[in-house]
């Protein structure tokens, strides 16, 4: 290579690394800004959603449509339900065979894929149970089935679940067939939605898990998944940003809770259109406003069930059937 090849690339190479360092010091100011709006919009709004709180009693199972989705959505609350001694079991429907990342084909991606998600499951202490469905090219009475068997053998108190409040046509299919398998096995569970990179926003949000103190076991479970380490970045934002709106110490996780019922009736509706968290914080706001109004229309339909009323108003409806009785 001639001196002034060399340099060039040398060049090319410094000019990039500075790109790159700016691009991230941007975007830890963008972050910063978002999250000081974000905590300032609580303060005013003062939510009041429900705390995370377990018995140590309950039987856990996670829903994911992909291998990384349980983390993404719901790792920290895992683990607070394995500290407390509820048994977790983790569902992964589909291989993720489709993932572009690492160069793979479909058949090593997968297989990798179930590597990975053999390894979070065990990090957080879950039994798991790999259904492994090619992703996009499996029928949905076929899903339906295998999930409804898993529904009544492990017979969960609470189901942390997908949903259509998403913009990723798996996962908003995987929810779809979710729904009716819950219809068809009868299921009591008390779901519990997670988001994965669409947040639900305060609209939706009804339970808040504080995992600041976990954010070690977080990571240690992202890490299982190098393969997605990119489309995994903007989840520990989506928890801080959660963390500042609900006045939690650094890290929250939040859940649209409702019955099984509830979620069933949800998702016979068609999907709407949303807008994932990027990889970098420029357009999060975005990503809270479109979907806006499916958003409400789901509200709207949770006004009657208890779990969606502010503290205040279940404690008085407790207290008028009390008074009826």
């Amino acid at each position: 290579m001639s001196s002034r090849a060399s340099s060039w690339a040398r060049e090319a190479s410094q000019a990039w690394a500075l790109l790159r360092a700016a691009n991230g010091l941007g975007s830890q100011v963008a972050e910063a800004g978002w999250r000081a709006s974000i905590a300032a919009a609580g303060a005013i709004a003062r939510p009041t959603p429900r705390r995370w709180a377990t018995s140590g009693k309950e039987r856990v199972v996670v829903i994911a449509p992909h291998p990384d989705d349980e983390v993404a959505g719901c790792a920290g609350t895992l683990f607070a339900h394995r500290e407390a001694g509820d048994p977790v079991d983790a569902v992964f429907v589909t291989d993720g065979s489709r993932s572009r990342a690492l160069g793979f084909d479909r058949a090593a991606m997968a297989e990798q894929r179930e590597i990975e998600a053999r390894a979070a499951a065990s990090r957080i202490g879950a039994q798991c149970h790999w259904l492994g469905f090619p992703e996009g090219d499996w029928a949905e009475r076929d899903g339906q089935s295998a999930i409804e068997r898993k529904l009544v053998d492990l017979k969960p108190t609470v189901l942390y679940a997908p949903s259509s409040i998403d913009f990723h046509p798996e996962h908003r299919r995987v929810a779809r067939v979710l729904a009716t398998a819950l219809e068809a096995s009868c299921s009591k569970s008390e779901v519990r939605i997670y988001a994965i990179q669409v947040p639900l926003t305060p609209l939706l949000t009804n339970m808040i898990a504080d995992v600041s103190s976990l954010e070690t076991s977080i990571r240690l479970a992202f890490r299982c998944y190098p393969s997605q380490r990119t489309s995994l970045e903007s989840c520990f934002r989506a928890r801080r940003y959660a963390a500042a709106f609900y006045g939690v110490n650094e890290l929250a996780e939040g859940f649209c809770a409702m019955p099984a019922e509830l979620y069933v009736s949800l998702h016979r509706r068609p999907p709407a259109q949303f807008r994932p968290m990027a990889i970098r914080p420029w357009t999060d706001p975005l990503a809270l406003a479109v979907g806006t109004r499916e958003r409400l229309h789901w509200k709207a339909r949770a006004r009657s069930v208890s779990a969606f009323a502010p503290p205040a108003a279940r404690y008085e409806r407790r207290a008028s059937r009390r008074s009826l009785a």
